[in-house]
C-alpha cells in the first residue's frame, strides 16, 4: 500500500492591511507636536501640497484678535472673580500631576509669549554686555554645564583647570550666573537653590528665618515631615514650621530650568514657581457648554487648511485629458504629477480621517461622562476604551490610538489628558485627599480606616490600594502625618 501527498486545495483566510490603513492608522496616533513635525516634513518633501494656517490661541484654540485670545481673556477675568474654583482646579490638577490652563495670577499676554530658544540663549542674553569677555565665557562654560533642572555639574576647581583661571575668577563668575532668570538658577544642590531664591524674598524685606533654618539644616526631616521635632531644635512653635513648609511648597521651585524642558521632572514636594505655570499644554480637543449641553471641536481641523496646489491641480488635469497641447507633458512628468496629486489626496485623507476619529471619540466622552463634565471629578463614571469603542463602532486599539498622548480643554478651563477620562481612581483619590485633609493632626487616619472610611461613601478599596493610591498623591504615611 502507497500513500501519496496531495496537494489539495483549501480555504485559508487572512487578514490584508492597506497601505492607506497603516498611514491613517499612523497619523491618528500622532501627539499634536508630532503631527506638527510630520505636517512640516510633507511639506518640504511634496511640492504639491499646501497648507493654511490659522493663527490660534494655544490654550484654547480660538482665533487670535489682534494678537490677543477674546475667549482666554474672557473666562481668565471671570474665574479670578471666583478664587475657589481656580483653586478647585489647582487642587485637581495633583490627582495626576497634569499641567492646568488656569492661572491664579490672571490673564496676561506676555505669559504666552514664547523666546522659542534654549535656556541657553535665555541666559546669555541676560547676560548682555555687562561683563567683560574673558568673564563672560567663564559664565558662557558654567552655562554650558547645567543639567536638565538648571544645576551647575562641575567644580569652580574643575572649570579652573579646564580654562585655566584662577578659582576665585570661576566662583565670581559663579555668583554672576545665580543672579540671573530663573531664580535658581546655577545652583550646586537643592539647598542652595532654594535658598537662591530665597534671597529674593528677602532682598524685598521679607524675613523668612524659619524657611531658611528648614533649607540649610533640615532637609530630610522636613521630607519626612518630622515637624515636631524641627520645632524643637530650632526653638520655635510647631505652627511657624508649618507655616514655613506652606511657604516654600508655594514659592520655591526646586527645578529652576523646568520652563524650558517639554517632559515632566519628577518633584520633591515642592510646588513650581509661576514660571512653571506659564508651560501651555495645547489641548486637541476643545469641549464647550452650548445651549443645548456640551460640543467638541478638534482644534486642528479649524486650525490647519490643506489643498494641492494650483499648477499641479492643473498639470495633473492635462495628464488626464486626451487632448494634445502646445504644452503637453512628457511621461516623466505626467507621473511626477500623479505621483505627488495622489500622495496630496492620500495625506490629506489620513488627515481628515483623524479628525473623524477624533472628534466621534469626543462626543462619545460627552455622552458617557456629561455628569463628569456638569459637576466635577466625584461624578466621574467608569468607563474602558472597550466600552467606548464598542459604543462608537471602532476596534479598541484605534481608540487608544487616537487619545493616546492627547488633551483636552474642559469648558471650566482646565485642560486634562484623555486618559482622564478613563481612569477611575480619579474619584477614589480625591475623596482620599478629603479625608486627609480633615483628620486629626494628633491622630491621623491609618490605611486602614481610611479605607473604612472610603467604604462609608460606597467606595470600595483594599487597604493595598488605599496605600498606593496615597503615595500617588504624594501624601506619607499616617506615622509620619502625626
Amino acid at each position: 500500500m502507497y500513500l501519496d501527498q496531495l496537494h489539495l486545495p483549501s480555504q485559508q483566510q487572512s487578514v490584508t492591511i492597506s497601505a492607506k490603513l497603516i498611514a491613517s492608522i499612523k497619523v491618528l496616533q500622532y501627539s499634536a507636536q508630532e503631527l506638527e513635525e510630520a505636517i512640516s516634513r510633507e511639506l518640504a518633501e511634496n511640492p504639491a501640497l499646501e497648507v493654511d494656517e490659522a493663527l490660534q490661541c494655544q490654550r484654547c484654540g480660538t482665533p487670535l484678535h489682534a494678537g490677543l485670545c477674546p475667549r482666554c481673556e474672557q473666562h481668565t477675568a471671570s474665574a479670578t472673580d471666583g478664587r475657589e474654583d481656580v483653586a478647585t482646579w489647582d487642587e485637581y490638577r495633583d490627582l495626576r500631576g497634569s499641567v492646568t490652563a488656569g492661572d491664579d495670577d490672571g490673564y496676561n499676554p506676555l505669559d504666552f509669549v514664547r523666546s522659542g530658544g534654549t535656556l541657553h540663549e535665555h541666559l546669555m542674553r541676560q547676560l548682555g554686555a555687562s561683563l567683560a569677555s574673558e568673564d563672560s565665557a567663564i559664565v558662557e562654560y558654567l552655562i554650558g554645564s547645567l543639567d536638565s533642572h538648571g544645576y551647575v555639574t562641575i567644580t569652580p576647581e574643575e572649570v579652573a583647570e579646564t580654562l585655566r583661571v584662577s578659582p576665585q575668577r570661576v566662583k565670581a563668575a559663579l555668583g554672576v550666573l545665580q543672579t540671573l532668570d530663573p531664580p535658581g538658577i546655577g545652583a550646586r544642590n537643592l539647598s542652595e537653590c532654594l535658598l537662591l531664591q530665597l534671597r529674593l524674598f528677602e532682598a524685598r524685606g521679607e524675613s523668612h528665618f524659619v524657611a531658611r533654618q528648614l533649607i540649610s539644616s533640615h532637609m530630610r526631616a522636613l521630607g519626612e515631615r518630622r515637624f515636631a521635632e524641627i520645632a524643637h531644635e530650632i526653638g520655635v512653635s510647631l505652627r511657624e514650621v508649618k507655616r514655613a513648609w506652606e511657604f516654600m511648597r508655594a514659592n520655591l521651585n526646586p527645578y529652576p530650568a523646568h520652563l524650558f524642558e517639554s517632559g515632566d521632572v519628577p518633584g520633591i514636594g515642592l510646588a513650581s514657581s509661576a514660571a512653571d505655570h506659564s508651560v501651555v499644554i495645547r489641548p486637541d480637543v476643545v469641549i464647550r457648554r452650548t445651549e443645548t449641553g456640551f460640543e467638541a471641536e478638534v482644534v486642528e481641523r479649524r486650525r490647519f487648511t490643506f489643498g494641492t496646489n494650483e499648477m499641479y491641480q492643473a498639470l495633473y488635469q492635462q495628464s488626464r485629458s486626451r487632448r494634445d497641447s502646445p504644452e503637453q507633458l512628457d511621461e516623466n512628468g505626467k507621473d511626477h504629477v500623479r505621483q505627488y496629486v495622489a500622495r496630496t489626496r492620500f495625506f490629506i485623507s489620513c488627515m481628515r480621517q483623524r479628525w473623524e476619529t477624533l472628534s466621534t471619540i469626543s462626543n462619545a466622552l460627552i455622552h458617557f461622562q456629561k455628569d463628569f463634565l456638569e459637576n466635577g471629578v466625584r461624578s466621574l463614571v467608569p468607563l474602558t476604551r472597550g466600552q467606548l469603542a464598542e459604543y462608537v463602532g471602532l476596534h479598541e486599539s484605534t481608540v487608544s490610538r487616537a487619545t493616546a498622548n492627547k488633551y483636552v480643554l474642559l469648558p471650566e478651563g482646565r485642560t486634562i489628558a484623555f486618559d482622564d477620562f478613563f481612569d477611575a481612581s480619579l474619584k477614589a483619590k480625591d475623596c482620599l485627599r478629603e479625608l486627609i485633609a480633615e483628620e486629626s493632626e494628633s491622630r491621623p487616619f491609618s490605611d486602614e480606616e481610611l479605607a473604612e472610611r472610603l467604604e462609608a461613601m460606597d467606595i470600595h478599596l483594599a487597604r493595598r490600594t488605599v496605600a498606593k493610591y496615597r503615595e500617588s498623591l504624594g501624601i506619607l504615611p499616617s506615622r509620619l502625618r502625626a
